[in-house]
């Protein structure tokens, strides 16, 4: 009997040692939160020092990144990078329809005028998608950095938090900005034209496909908007739904092994990383202290992509 309680204390005492710390509980990254399964693709439990790949940046560094994760991180980002070449395989759809309508009869019976119409929609579209790529590849870099921001066992201090702990914005450099747009700015500007275009021709609106949206990139106000409150906020883009299962396994479970971590560390999201027992944030929202360059951050990785130079 004593020794089943003993073997209860000694394992209480682990899972408490196991907790995960504030400093690797970013709200932006919860589904990969330390749970202490060994075959889940996690954060680790408190920053340690670790050789890394993806977030070379952090390797051998006091980081929350370990080994395990990175090939979560790269289907986050091959992820993100599959979006992008989606919307972009939908605006060449509408030019193959458009250039299939140009081969038509209705566009041989159509006044001189609608034909210089719709050639010129045919020329501003391909033009604007000649132009994606160097824009593609700057949002990628901005993607590797905010992925590798997962990392930072001092992000607090780069965030905007409210009342109850959660991040409600990432305080980004303008020079984040001016590196995404110095390749997304020629392409916003020759989409943006293309599609003014399009609207004006009724052969090219012949084509019942849909247009991608694209305004993020008509300037550089919406697209830093979007690098800011889309990309930043979500710099995971697909579920861990294996993370997922277990965090509500772990919240419902009744044995002792597995009811003492997690909803103790979900409740203290908020707590500052301070010596036990940790205090709780202060309930009123919290500023950044510093500002985040995905951007730069992103160049410095190694998702065997080659990103534009700044």
């Amino acid at each position: 009997m004593w020794k089943s309680a003993l073997l209860a204390v000694c394992a209480a005492q682990a899972v408490q040692r196991e907790e995960p710390s504030f400093e690797c509980m970013d709200p932006l990254f919860r589904g990969q939160w330390y749970t202490g399964d060994s075959d889940v693709a996690q954060l680790a439990p408190r920053p340690a020092s670790e050789e890394l790949q993806t977030c070379g940046l952090w390797s051998g560094r006091s980081s929350c990144c370990t080994a395990n994760l990175e090939f979560l991180q790269r289907r986050a980002f091959v992820s993100r990078r599959l979006k992008l070449d989606a919307d972009l395989q939908v605006l060449q759809s509408y030019l193959a329809a458009m250039e299939d309508v140009a081969r038509s009869e209705a566009y041989v019976q159509a006044q001189e005028y609608e034909q210089k119409l719709l050639n010129r929609s045919i020329k501003a579209t391909d033009e604007a998608i000649s132009l994606a790529e160097p824009c593609l590849g700057r949002v990628m870099a901005f993607v590797a950095g905010m992925i590798c921001f997962s990392c930072q066992p001092t992000w607090s201090a780069y965030v905007w938090r409210n009342g109850v702990g959660e991040v409600v914005g990432v305080n980004i450099k303008p020079e984040s900005c001016i590196y995404v747009d110095r390749g997304c700015g020629p392409f916003g500007r020759a989409v943006r034209k293309a599609y003014l275009h399009i609207m004006e021709s009724k052969l090219a609106k012949r084509s019942h496909k849909p247009l991608p949206d694209f305004s993020m990139y008509f300037s550089r106000v919406e697209m830093c908007q979007w690098l800011r409150n889309f990309l930043a906020m979500q710099p995971i883009v697909f579920e861990a739904r294996s993370v997922q299962r277990r965090l509500a396994q772990n919240s419902t479970t009744s044995s002792p092994f597995r009811t003492a971590a997690l909803p103790r560390a979900i409740a203290r999201a908020t707590a500052l990383p301070t010596a036990a027992p940790r205090t709780q944030a202060p309930l009123e929202a919290t500023k950044a202290a510093l500002a985040l360059d995905p951007a730069e951050d992103g160049l410095h990785t190694d998702f065997e992509v080659q990103f534009p130079p700044p």
